[in-house]
Order: C-alpha cells, then structure tokens, then sequence
C-alpha cells in the first residue's frame, strides 16, 4: 500500500468518524413554564407534564409547544421554534399568564418594541415574542429578548455620560447666600420697624430729629432690602442652571 492510498484511508475515516459523532450530539434542553401542570409537546411529540422540563434534542430546528388543561377554560398556550446548533445546551422560559414585570438597573429606562414606545421601567408587559430595546440619556443603549424578560432577569445598562459634581444647594456658596440672605431680612425688618416707631413718635411730638432718624432708618432698610432682592435673585439663578 502506497503512501497517497494511506492518506486517502486515514481521511475518509477521519470524515465517518465525524459524521457518526455528529449525528450522536445531542443538546440537553431545559424547558420552564409559570404553569404547574403544563403539557409539553416537541415536534408535535407529547413529552411530559409539569412545570420544569429537561430534554435531549438533535442539531436542527425544533416546534415547542405548551399548553395549560386541555379542560380548563379560556386554557392558555404558546408555540415557539428554536435553532440547535453545535449541540449547545439552552435554558428555555415560557409565560403563559402573558404578563411579566420588566426591571432594570438604573430605572426609568425608555422600553420599545420595535420602532414604538411602550413604557418606562418598570413596567408591567403582555408579552410578545420578539426583542426589547432599552434606552436611557448618558447610558448604552442594550436589547433583550423575550426569553430574558420571562426568566426575571434585571438587564444592566452602562453609564457612559460625565460624572456630575456637587449640586448647587450641597456647596458652601448656597449656605453662605442663605445665610446672607435671613442677615439682610431680620435687618431690613429692624430698621422698619424702627422707623415706623420713630415716625409715630414724630407724629406726636413734632421733634424734627425724631423724623430725620425716621428717613434714616427708612434708608437702611430699603438698602438692606435691596441687597436681600438681589442675594434671593442670584440663588434662584445659580439653582435653575444648576
């Protein structure tokens, strides 16, 4: 036997052996359903009852089918086609009461179903097989399948935006400008109210020093009032374009 028929031999066995192990491959299925006496059917096969299924199937596609009581009424059921390749084992969770509440970290993330909006995390879905996109400013944008929201999972989006500093009202400039601001309204209100006194007193004595002191006091408070506009006016400012 020459050397070219030695090769020719070792590969078309090599090919068989790797024909026959394909074929043998088989993926270990588990099957899960919020039902506790489901009926589970394969490829129109019925395979079993209960809520929690584990089953080998060959490469290729495959028809799940679960349904609640035959009997019961309004019964509920849902039919799925899942792709097997390489023998890769998969965890399958369907829900039949058809809603399921979608969660994710952090929340009010916009959800879609296609091109259309339909909610805010979290949110309570009538489920629909398909995929989900998730969307948050400053944060990346991530899509889940039908299988993840029936199964529980809380997705986690990203942050990719900048990291924001102290808020204005957390800074010592916020408690000064406060703080500035009740000095300038207990003074304001002082010097009225000493002002008013003064003024009644010149209305009964006719002293003209009592009126000069009542314009005086006057002027102090309507500066320290002004003073006090101002201090509320830039706090307002600094706390809107915060």
């Amino acid at each position: 036997m020459n050397l070219l028929t030695k090769i020719t031999l070792i590969l078309t066995f090599a090919s068989c052996n790797n024909f026959l192990f394909g074929q043998d491959c088989k993926a270990t299925v588990s099957i899960k359903t919020d039902v506790d006496k489901a009926k589970l059917f394969v490829d129109d096969v019925y395979a079993g009852m209960g809520n929690n299924f584990i089953t080998k199937l060959d490469s290729g596609r495959h028809v799940i089918y679960i349904t609640e009581n035959f009997w019961k009424w309004k019964s509920k059921s849902i039919s799925d086609t899942i792709n097997i390749f390489n023998c890769s084992d998969i965890i399958l969770n369907y829900s039949l009461n058809g809603q399921k509440i979608l969660n994710t970290e952090p929340q009010d993330v916009y959800v879609f179903k296609g091109d259309s909006l339909i909610g805010f995390t979290p949110l309570l879905l009538d489920l629909q097989k398909g995929k989900y996109t998730l969307e948050k400013p400053d944060y990346t944008q991530k899509t889940i399948n039908f299988q993840e929201i029936v199964s529980g999972e809380k997705p986690e989006l990203q942050f990719v935006g900048q990291e924001k500093g102290k808020s204005f009202y957390e800074t010592t400039l916020f408690k000064v400008l406060v703080g500035t601001a009740l000095a300038l309204g207990a003074t304001t209100a002082y010097y009225k109210l000493e002002a008013d006194k003064k003024f009644d007193e010149y209305q009964i004595t006719g002293n003209p020093e009592l009126l000069d002191q009542t314009n005086r006091y006057d002027l102090i408070s309507g500066v320290t009032f002004v003073a006090m506009q101002i201090n509320f006016g830039l706090i307002l400012y600094l706390f809107l374009s915060d």
